[in-house]
């Protein structure tokens, strides 16, 4: 027996199964991280929809006033050669393409917020520079009166708070009228929206969710 355990023989049916066993692991780790790479994708791409719905809705009303993003995360660009050998020609350009569009709709998004955080900006801008010149031509006013009494002094602030309510009314209450949206991101949107496949219930979302439930 000792020397059984000290031949050729059974040091090969040892290092046999210390690799099969390797590889049986290795296997089994490259499954199971396929499976959650899957589980991912479903979930990026069930979530993308539920948020285009909700872009196309506000579309069809003519504004991208939305709080979503199509693609938050992106787990395809780095882990799509998993997939390479379980999705065919069709397929692998369907979900390429439905991962490019919703980056281009969320570009747009971006650029729709920024544009309106720039006029948010302007705004508050033109409000300051308009009261300060409000504020400059009253002291200018006082300036030139000898013996200014503490009436004067409320008629002055009466005065500011009354020219500051007037601005008001007339310049910062009417923005929503005048305001100017740029249409280049709605239409962008508008028209990505038309070409972004359908993936949970195509063949492609029957795949992903296969491996994801898959026992081996």
């Amino acid at each position: 027996m000792f020397d059984f355990l000290n031949s050729p023989l059974f040091q090969s049916i040892v290092t046999a199964v210390a690799g099969s066993i390797a590889l049986v692991i290795y296997f089994k780790r490259r499954r199971d991280n396929k499976k959650d790479i899957a589980n991912s994708l479903v979930l990026e791409i069930q979530n993308a929809e539920r948020s285009i719905d909700k872009i196309k809705d506000a579309t069809k009303r003519n504004h991208l006033e939305v709080d979503v993003d199509v693609m938050p995360s992106e787990s395809w660009t780095k882990n799509k050669y998993l997939f390479v050998r379980i999705l065919d020609k069709d397929e692998w350009d369907q979900i390429t393409e439905f991962y490019n569009k919703a980056s281009l709709i969320d570009q747009s998004l971006k650029k729709h917020r920024e544009a309106f955080s720039n006029d948010v900006e302007q705004i508050r801008a033109n409000k300051q520079r308009v009261l300060a010149d409000i504020a400059a031509k009253i002291i200018d006013d006082i300036q030139q009166t000898d013996n200014v009494s503490a009436d004067d002094e409320q008629k002055y602030r009466n005065l500011m708070n009354s020219l500051s309510s007037a601005f008001d009314d007339l310049y910062m209450q009417e923005q929503d009228n005048f305001a100017y949206v740029p249409k280049k991101h709605l239409h962008d949107v508008k028209l990505f929206l038309q070409e972004i496949p359908i993936l949970s219930t195509s063949s492609v979302g029957l795949k992903l969710k296969k491996i994801v439930n898959s026992r081996f």
